[in-house]
């Protein structure tokens, strides 16, 4: 009897561990699913890492690198992987100066010691040689605990847009230069002249100084064009405004071509004999140009003549300054022409 029973609790025993060897293989099975899932799932997300363009990596507290794809190993130091994980910036000397690595660092301690984000942008030299513009979108890593693990990093290329930004602000530039200059004299036109006056008499006015505006026409340029063609008279017209415009004495004095043959002549003097005195060396040095004008009445050149308002009383705006300056001009021109006629105002 009693070996019946020691031959029965055997096969309880047998059985037992047959059920708990299946128990451990179904253990298994699940535990072999789940890491061949995690390891389809980090491959996976690898593979999705390394399809983005653009650089990113993860370092450590110590600045060691854990983790970055194909375009952060082969685009900024021309690596593979293999070459920079678990590698810090000091340990990559053959691809990072190590005054750019401390630069570097220095960016990352911030935030390992400050979590948070970080975003700057600066040159960088890449593997190629070539210097491109990035922007940098970096970011602290915590654990559940809110403990630092280190710091993750994106690199955006914007050398491109920066270099488009560049050329729109440079055409934009030129198209502002082109709205506001004369093409053929390069001096500002009307629709400048409009934008300047008033501010500049309400900077005489808030300052105190003496503005005075004058109306300048070359005498007699209708016929110097029936004489010597529209070339001459356009080569005439060029030459004449270079030299007002080299005899402009301030930053904030300024010469338009109104039209035609027409200037004007915005400028600050001391007194109304000083702006007087400007206005007449203006006056002889077109005539000391010596262009010849046959056709200029008692004179062998090109002459000028100016209606001159010195503005010491401040109460007139820009149309009635030059209606004065243009009654002046007409005036000179019916007296003989080649002289300044001035009023104080």
């Amino acid at each position: 009897m009693s070996k019946k029973l020691t031959y029965q609790a055997l096969e309880a025993q047998v059985a037992a561990l047959k059920a708990q060897s299946a128990v451990l293989q179904q253990q298994l099975e699940v535990a072999n699913q789940i890491t061949s899932k995690s390891l389809q799932t980090t491959q996976l997300l690898q593979t999705l890492v390394d399809t983005i363009p653009s650089p990113l990596f993860y370092k450590n507290t110590d600045g060691v690198y854990l983790q970055c794809n194909d375009a952060f190993a082969q685009t900024m130091l021309g690596s593979d992987k293999d070459g920079i994980i678990n590698k810090s910036l000091f340990d990559l000397g053959e691809h990072v100066p190590h005054e750019l690595a401390e630069i570097y660092h220095a960016k990352d301690l911030l935030l390992l010691k400050n979590p948070g984000k970080q975003v700057y942008e600066t040159s960088v030299k890449c593997a190629d040689g070539a210097i491109r513009i990035f922007s940098f979108y970096k970011a602290s890593v915590l654990d559940d605990d809110g403990n630092i693990l280190g710091v993750v990093g994106v690199m955006l290329d914007v050398t491109e847009l920066k270099n488009k930004t560049r050329e729109l602000s440079e055409k934009n530039r030129c198209l502002e230069t082109y709205s506001t200059t004369d093409p053929l004299t390069g001096l500002y036109n009307r629709r400048k002249f409009n934008t300047v006056f008033p501010d500049s008499l309400r900077v005489a006015k808030r300052s105190k100084r003496l503005l005075n505006f004058a109306i300048i026409d070359i005498d007699n340029f209708k016929k110097y064009n029936d004489n010597y063609g529209h070339v001459a008279g356009d080569n005439a017209l060029v030459t004449i405004s270079a030299m007002l415009q080299s005899k402009l004495l301030r930053a904030d004095d300024y010469i338009f071509r109104l039209g035609g043959e027409e200037f004007g002549l915005l400028f600050y003097a001391d007194d109304e004999i000083m702006a007087s005195q400007f206005a007449s060396d203006i006056r002889l040095a077109v005539q000391e140009l010596a262009i010849p004008h046959k056709a200029n009445d008692d004179n062998r050149y090109i002459t000028i003549s100016l209606g001159l308002v010195t503005i010491k009383r401040n109460n007139k705006d820009m149309l009635d300054l030059y209606k004065m300056a243009d009654d002046l001009l007409y005036r000179v021109k019916r007296s003989g022409k080649n002289q300044i006629l001035a009023k104080i105002v």
